[in-house]
């Protein structure tokens, strides 16, 4: 019996299973994070317990917000579009936008405003809620 050879057949099963369970931990607390940035012709969906539901008024309309975990459901009066927008770094407030960034949904407090292509589409959008 080696005490050298066993010592480090013991140190590498506590590794192996400190691994695994710190592989299982992380797949149970960070699940998939695909980009979920899609445009959908669904209304919005109902919101669950974990989601937030906010109508904001603005100059051209009334958009429709549902926010969850990580992303934000939006639906444009304009045309109706709908699309799921996952949120993205802000220094401030919160901000929500589609892979290239040519669709920006920002939030802070009760306000909102929409960019498209660098250009602010909808501005001034107030909620009560």
């Amino acid at each position: 019996m080696n005490f050298e050879r066993d010592w480090k057949a013991l140190l590498a099963i506590v590794i192996i299973i400190l691994g695994l369970g710190i592989a299982l931990w992380y797949a149970a607390t960070h699940p998939n994070d695909e980009d979920q940035s899609t445009v959908t012709s669904q209304s919005a969906p109902d919101a669950s317990a974990n989601e937030i539901v906010a109508d904001f008024a603005c100059a051209k309309g009334t958009i429709r917000a549902v926010f969850s975990d990580k992303s934000v459901h939006i639906v444009l009066p304009d045309d109706g579009r709908e699309m799921t927008l996952p949120q993205t770094i802000s220094a401030d407030g919160g901000r929500y936008a589609n892979a290239d960034e040519s669709f920006v949904f920002w939030n802070k407090g009760n306000t909102a405003f929409v960019q498209e292509n660098g250009t602010t589409t909808y501005d001034q959008c107030v909620t009560n809620s």
